[in-house]
């Protein structure tokens, strides 16, 4: 029996990008798609899209959820055996169902990842690698220059452009969102796959268009977000041997750059830049301290 698929958009305004997704969708897999299920976390915007296809289901958080909760919310009311988990700001320049189902076809394959590239087609941020203590250590910009050195080879996809076995995230319990809020909710739920009994793919054969940028602004916030729920994640997976070490680490690099961006801030003549950041890193000081 050929099996069906249903995807799934979680929705926080940006209506046009959503009405984008959609007709792309439906211009190249109407008679693939089961069903398209909408999302919406209690946007402050209203609905603007037009929706002409009764295959097309739209539901409504009872409260803000926040991402991770969104996406649970959408992914448990699918009833189909494959699901694709697409951001509103994704959509698709071809046909990819055929492709997708063949890769399926191994029943203890539970995810496959796609390649995203920008409206130009090149490529975009769509998977990284697993995680290391020593690139949270040594920060975001760091951690990719000596990408080499990683020791995984697991792939982990980003949950912006991907597809599950609608059994496979049952037995794993779906996304983590009592941990995380927003990030490294994918990272955790691929790293789990990767230690279950399911395989992970990913695949450069499919692909989906998706710049991104469009939900999280990059500011000190999201900074201070990103090292918690990156903490959090190698934490819940045993990575983190020694806590008060792994912290003193991060400490004295964040000091490091503190005095850096002090500097620059005295002689720079993008000063107020270099202030938001030296501000940034003092918090992100701070909340390294109460990591457990």
């Amino acid at each position: 029996m050929r099996q069906e698929i249903t995807v799934v958009i979680p929705v926080y305004g940006q209506w046009q990008l959503v009405q984008r997704n959609i007709d792309s969708l439906l211009t190249y897999e109407k008679e693939n798609i089961k069903e398209i299920i909408i999302i919406d976390d209690c946007s402050k915007e209203p609905n603007t899209c037009t929706i002409n296809d009764g295959r097309i289901k739209i539901f409504k958080t009872p409260v803000n959820l926040g991402y991770t909760g969104t996406v649970n919310f959408g992914l448990k009311k699918v009833r189909t055996d494959i699901i694709v988990l697409l951001d509103s700001d994704a959509y698709v320049k071809n046909a990819f169902i055929e492709k997708l189902l063949a890769y399926y076809d191994d029943k203890t394959v539970g995810c496959v990842g796609f390649a995203t590239t920008d409206d130009d087609g090149y490529e975009t941020g769509s998977h990284q690698y697993e995680p290391t203590v020593a690139g949270l250590v040594m920060g975001q910009a760091m951690e990719f220059k000596f990408s080499f050195l990683r020791s995984s080879k697991n792939i982990l996809p980003y949950s912006c452009a991907v597809s599950f076995r609608r059994s496979c995230l049952e037995d794993l319990n779906y996304f983590d969102d009592t941990l995380f809020k927003v990030l490294e909710a994918d990272n955790d739920l691929c790293m789990r796959i990767h230690r279950s009994k399911w395989k992970l793919l990913f695949t450069k054969d499919i692909v989906i268009c998706h710049k991104g940028g469009n939900s999280y602004k990059i500011d000190s916030e999201r900074v201070l977000l990103f090292y918690q729920s990156r903490w959090n994640l190698l934490k819940k997976h045993r990575q983190i041997k020694s806590p008060a070490f792994v912290k003193r680490m991060m400490q004295l690099r964040v000091l490091i750059e503190i005095v850096v961006l002090k500097l620059l801030v005295l002689t720079s003549n993008s000063r107020q830049a270099y202030q938001d950041k030296l501000n940034g890193r003092k918090l992100l000081l701070k909340q390294i301290a109460l990591y457990n």
